[in-house]
């Protein structure tokens, strides 16, 4: 038996209170044990512990190494537990939680090709805006687009997440493309509005200030896809988020206006979930593919078209 098996003998024999018991829990006989602790401290050149014929007692330097053993153990159990998620297979129910217009766009396809690469994993999506209590409804993972407020989670930054203010080709033609900021009064606007209020004043930054304009909706949604939408079907300008504009930018269906203004971003995304010594491979897996496929950076934050007149 090696130094380090013979520390864990010791924290075993403390934590059962005698020999015997350790040895029993060990199946192997008393005299076993107490030959192993004998050559420990000889090992150490220290005495460990007190023995009477009726109890044991820690010696102020068995207390302290005994704590070291403690340790010890604990790391090694750690380990085995990590080799053993390691080895499982990618199979069982993975329960996500995203915010609904991110989990539409950019959750789905990952969940997509797991579920087409490992026929034996069961994935439950669900899209909700709230912030959702992971540990008390049972999520392995989250996805949020919110700053992490919950000590006791794991919050991994997937990606920055700005806004772009952008209308349709058509709402241009018939309104004007703005130039200027001033120019916006004459606009009309969709907006966001959910659980939160309605986002109707937008930061943007002026050399080191940042100022607020606010603006008069039209129309109010709830939804990022209906806002989407409202503003690719011409019914007024929108304030989006990057990972939500980026394929209207490219086909064209909506245009960023006003793009050198540094509108202020909204809180990161992040992946989040419950705070451990280690992973099952199920979620350690789809964490790993959700920040591939987003990449680095992200691929909806890459440069897209300029405004164009139309």
């Amino acid at each position: 038996m090696d130094t380090a098996s013979r520390l864990i003998l010791f924290a075993d024999v403390i934590d059962s209170g005698n020999f015997s018991k350790a040895a029993e829990r060990r199946a192997v006989n008393r005299s076993y044990v107490s030959k192993q602790l004998a050559k420990l401290e000889e090992q150490l050149g220290v005495r460990l512990l007190n023995r009477t014929t009726r109890s044991l007692s820690l010696t102020e330097a068995g207390e302290a190494i005994y704590q070291h053993a403690c340790s010890l153990r604990e790391q090694l159990m750690e380990t085995d537990a990590l080799v053993a998620s390691l080895r499982q297979e990618v199979a069982g129910e993975l329960r996500i939680s995203s915010t609904t217009q991110f989990g539409r766009l950019h959750v789905l396809p990952v969940i997509e090709a797991l579920a087409a690469e490992y026929p034996r994993l069961n994935i439950e999506l669900r899209l909700e805006d709230r912030y959702v209590d992971l540990v008390g409804e049972r999520y392995d993972v989250a996805i949020r687009v919110t700053e992490p407020n919950d000590s006791t989670l794991v919050a991994r930054k997937l990606a920055d997440n700005p806004f772009m203010m952008v209308a349709s080709p058509d709402y241009l033609e018939r309104h004007g493309a703005p130039t200027k900021l001033a120019d916006l009064a004459d606009h009309r606007f969709v907006v966001y509005s959910g659980e939160y209020g309605v986002n109707d004043s937008w930061n943007y930054r002026a050399g080191d200030t940042i100022k607020t304009f606010s603006v008069s909706p039209r129309i109010k949604v709830n939804d990022g896809y209906a806002l989407l939408k409202a503003a690719e079907d011409g019914l007024g300008v929108a304030l989006l988020a990057a990972f939500v504009s980026r394929d209207a930018l490219r086909q064209g269906t909506l245009v960023r206006i006003l793009p050198d203004l540094q509108l202020i971003p909204f809180s990161p995304i992040y992946i989040m979930y419950p705070s451990r010594s280690y992973l099952p491979k199920k979620t350690r897996l789809f964490i790993d593919r959700l920040v591939e496929y987003v990449g680095e950076p992200p691929f909806w934050n890459r440069p897209v078209p300029k405004v164009h007149s139309p």
